[in-house]
């Protein structure tokens, strides 16, 4: 039997979905083993995939981080990637669906999604009345002004049409927020005002709102919370329906102070609402300028999955034009009103690239082009790939030929080039005239041609130069069109404190902790992951519900990492204990205001009060590991980690030297002072790697002595201060107090290489191994090195000297000779320059012949597992500073 395939979803499968009448899912991710054949599997019945074998060198490099990928070694998981679009046929809820893939050399699951329902239509009050048909009015509200919404309700009373209701769905606001709603409702019967249990995001909610229509209403409209109506507004839309699907208005565009900005919101655009092409890449139907006929809710309902960016009115006017026609009044009915918090603002809707813009993008970095190519693709091209299929699934048969076929020309761009010839003509025609869909065809014909380059040059291995890969970007819920900063600089730094996509959350009773790390990256777990992971841990074993949450891209990670993890000391069983979410890939993040947070390093901090602002939670917990701006130049970063710190939170500090650091200085929690940082804070110790302890008999029996380095050359751990050891050794070596001794480094996550001294002497740099390897390798040497330039004492001068090393490390503020001796003898504490270094250097060779203080040394003062590092003491402390209930 053939071993079963080993694929990862880049995103993961969503755990419930509304499906209706048919709804569709964008399936990406990666198959490590090389097929021939690769199909969708729903409820068991294959479906064309977009593409498979598609090139992703992350997959390889995360599969064989051991390898060189230009290398001879094996190509497997290079040509894996995959993507395409399952078609959901109908489904009721309480259905499950399955989807998986089919191959050549067997089945795989992905997963199973249940079906639900979306609520049903309110009960009408008794005291709507009126002449006219009765409209439902579908207001989606969150954190409301309270200024503009009372304005707004009051624009709504004062209809000349009175025949209405108006439902209220409040997107889990601040109690204060929903005291703004309750106080402009008032006691006006005809509002009928309800929550949604959490945050759903404005498309959802919307989605949620239109669901709750009275189904005695035969018009449906929608409004916004911060704009202001005409009194003839309702009126003229129903006048202006006739027998279309929808009928939309013109806006006058304001500030929130009502000075007006513009006097239509077409006045670069043109408003062309008949062709479905044009609607499907560039919308024109604006959501609170529109009313529509009950009837399209039943093709409408429920929305796409929001997998993407989507938009409530774009969908909405997709499926009216699908089912015949948009009418349209030409003249404004309402006051748009722009600000920051506009979802999409009038300058965005009608900003047309000008030709200086894209001879500027021509002279971009051809590289960074690419990368936008593949960017709007994913982002943009599969998003409409996926309205057109839900479209095709709800009002297919139903559409006139020729609306089917403009669809069938979009979907066929991906491989016929007639059809993206097209394309790209109706993209030309944006630059003789007013424009209509601000050129949007240019930018999906760029996304299309690099789906034509991906295919034309994908090969079985690598090149190190011409390369195209298909690795979607980090989250595919951008909005459409959005190119991002063009500087790669600046987008890292965006990327990193983009703040996670909340959504409402289950409320079980006990609130979830959620600690927030970077990523799971198996070459780079090191100690401080080791730590958060046992941190988790421990608080499970309490009974505490904790999560996981990643902030990061993860990285391709390969069959079995569970197990890897849970090899690590404390970690057994882990994944039976903790949930695990991928933040950035796996869509909005189920979270209420009950839930805690704990942050882990300077971004996760951002992160973490955006999260406790948004939903109101109590104070971050900040697992502080470090002094993190020492870790950067000063700059940006740097500036943004020493922010992180002015957030309000509590503060668990990995050892007493790094509180009293933050003490000493008045940083973070004690920025109050150091009675206040005392209470809002408390310290641990990070458990060391085990090492047997070495015995006298042992050390003395050896014939060739050998210094252990913590070499590690990557920028990242610039900290570690690996050029500076590099020259004490060296200098050490040139002064013969190195004669006869083998010289050894360790911690880098390269290959193993040497590196010549230039005295005789090399550096051999060991590959990285396993913690019980590393803890073996401890005990094989007699003198350490391992330097630290920051406040913590770090992990791994404390290990060498539990197995017996004199080991040298370097001194900082409060981390004196005498702190450091304070937890082993063995360990020596040295100013960071060179002469101070290889004086210690020279010491430590000497001292290394007394084995039987090395073995006295070995009694570190220090925890060797998780259980006394995490005792319960510093648990009680972290579920105060936590305020979980007790």
């Amino acid at each position: 039997m053939a071993a079963p395939l080993h694929v990862q979803l880049d995103t993961p499968l969503p755990p419930s979905l509304a499906v209706g009448a048919g709804t569709a899912l964008f399936v990406a991710g990666w198959c490590a083993e090389r097929v021939e054949t690769l199909a969708l599997l729903v409820d068991g019945e294959p479906q064309p995939l977009t593409a498979h074998g598609m090139p992703r060198l992350d997959v390889l490099r995360g599969l064989r981080p051991e390898e060189d990928p230009y290398g001879a070694g094996s190509p497997d998981g290079y040509r894996s990637g995959f993507w395409g679009t399952a078609a959901i046929g109908p489904r009721a809820p309480g259905d499950v669906v399955t989807i998986g893939l089919r191959s050549d050399r067997g089945d795989v699951g992905l997963g199973a999604v249940d079906v639900v329902a979306l609520p049903g239509p309110v009960a009408l009050p008794a005291a709507v009345d009126g002449d006219g048909p009765l409209v439902a009015i579908c207001i989606a509200t969150y954190e409301p002004p309270a200024e503009l919404l009372r304005r707004q309700l009051d624009s709504i009373r004062a209809q000349t049409h009175g025949h209405w209701v108006c439902v209220i769905s409040d997107d889990g606001s601040s109690a204060e927020g929903r005291a703004v709603v309750r106080d402009a409702v008032g006691d006006d019967p005809r509002f009928v005002v309800t929550d949604s249990g959490g945050r759903l995001g404005f498309y959802r909610n919307f989605e949620r709102v239109l669901a709750l229509a009275p189904a005695e209403a035969p018009f449906v409209a929608l409004a916004d919370q911060d704009d202001e109506w005409h009194p003839d507004k309702l009126e003229a839309l129903l006048s202006g329906i006739g027998d279309a699907e929808l009928v939309y208005s013109d806006a006058r565009v304001v500030t929130p102070e009502g000075a007006v900005l513009a006097e239509t919101y077409w006045e670069r655009r043109r408003n062309n609402h008949a062709d479905l092409l044009s609607l499907l890449v560039a919308n024109a139907v604006t959501g609170a300028a529109s009313l529509l006929r009950r009837e399209l809710l039943a093709d409408a309902l429920p929305f796409p999955p929001g997998q993407f960016a989507h938009f409530h009115d774009h969908w909405l006017g997709l499926v009216a034009l699908a089912r015949g026609d948009v009418a349209y009044v030409d003249r404004p009915l309402y006051d748009y009103v722009q600000h920051g918090e506009a979802s999409l603002g009038h300058a965005a809707a009608n900003r047309m690239p000008s030709l200086r813009d894209r001879f500027g993008a021509v002279r971009r970095d051809p590289r960074e082009r690419v990368r936008q190519w593949r960017m709007h693709y994913f982002v943009d091209v599969c998003r409409l790939v996926q309205v057109v299929t839900v479209l095709r699934l709800r009002v297919g048969e139903r559409m006139a030929p020729p609306k089917r076929r403009a669809l069938a020309r979009f979907t066929t761009a991906e491989t016929s080039l007639p059809a993206l010839g097209r394309l790209w003509l109706r993209g030309a025609r944006e630059l003789t005239g007013r424009p209509e869909t601000l050129g949007a065809e240019w930018m999906l014909g760029y996304a299309f041609m690099w789906r034509r380059l991906l295919r034309a040059t994908a090969r079985d291995r690598p090149a190190r130069r011409v390369r195209l890969d298909a690795v979607p970007p980090p989250t595919l819920h951008q909005p459409p069109g959005r190119g991002g900063p063009t500087l790669p600089e600046l987008r890292v730094v965006e990327e990193k404190i983009l703040p996670l996509r909340l959504t409402a959350g289950d409320q079980p009773g006990a609130p979830r902790v959620n600690l927030l790390v970077p990523t799971i990256d198996l070459a780079h777990f090191f100690g401080g992951y080791i730590g958060k992971f046992n941190l988790a841990r421990r608080l499970a074993e309490r009974g505490v519900r904790v999560r996981i949450v990643t902030v990061d891209p993860v990285p391709p990670l390969p069959a079995g990492w569970q197990r890897t993890i849970e090899a690590y000391d404390g970690l057994e069983g882990f994944f039976d204990r903790v949930e695990v979410t991928f933040g950035r890939e796996s869509g909005p993040v189920e979270a209420s205001a009950d839930d805690r947070w704990i942050a882990s390093t300077w971004w996760t901090a951002h992160l973490a009060d955006a999260a406790v602002r948004e939903l109101r939670s109590a104070p971050f917990l900040y697992l502080v590991q470090e002094y993190e701006p020492f870790t950067f130049p000063m700059g940006t970063w740097a500036a943004l980690a020493e922010a992180s710190y002015r957030f309000e939170h509590r503060a668990l500090f990995s050892t007493e030297l790094l509180r009293d650091f933050f003490r000493r200085r008045g940083l973070g929690v004690f920025a109050a002072g150091a009675d206040a940082g005392d209470t809002a804070s408390a310290a641990f110790r990070n458990a060391i790697t085990p090492v047997r302890p070495p015995t006298a008999t042992e050390l003395a029996a050896r014939t060739q002595r050998r210094l252990l380095f913590y070499a590690r050359p990557e920028a990242h751990a610039a900290r570690n201060l690996f050029e500076l050891g590099t020259l004490a050794l060296r200098e050490a070596s040139r002064r013969g107090l190195l004669r006869g001794w083998a010289l050894r480094g360790v911690g880098t996550t390269a290959l193993g290489r040497r590196l010549d001294l230039g005295t005789g002497k090399t550096l051999e740099l060991l590959p990285r191994s396993g913690q019980a390897a590393y803890g073996e390798l401890l005990r094989e040497h007699d003198v350490g090195l391992a330097l630290m330039h920051t406040p913590h004492p770090s992990l791994v001068p404390i290990e060498m000297a539990s197995a017996g090393m004199v080991t040298v490390t370097s001194a900082f503020e409060n981390k004196t000779p005498a702190a450091m001796a304070a937890i082993s003898a063995n360990l020596r504490a040295a100013e960071p320059a060179i002469e101070p270094l290889v004086a210690a250097l020279g010491g430590a060779v000497a001292a290394a012949a007394d084995v039987q203080a090395r073995v006295a040394g070995s009694a570190v003062d220090w925890p060797r597992d998780w259980a006394a590092a995490f005792d319960d003491a510093v648990l009680d402390r972290v579920e105060t500073l936590l305020s979980l209930p007790g």
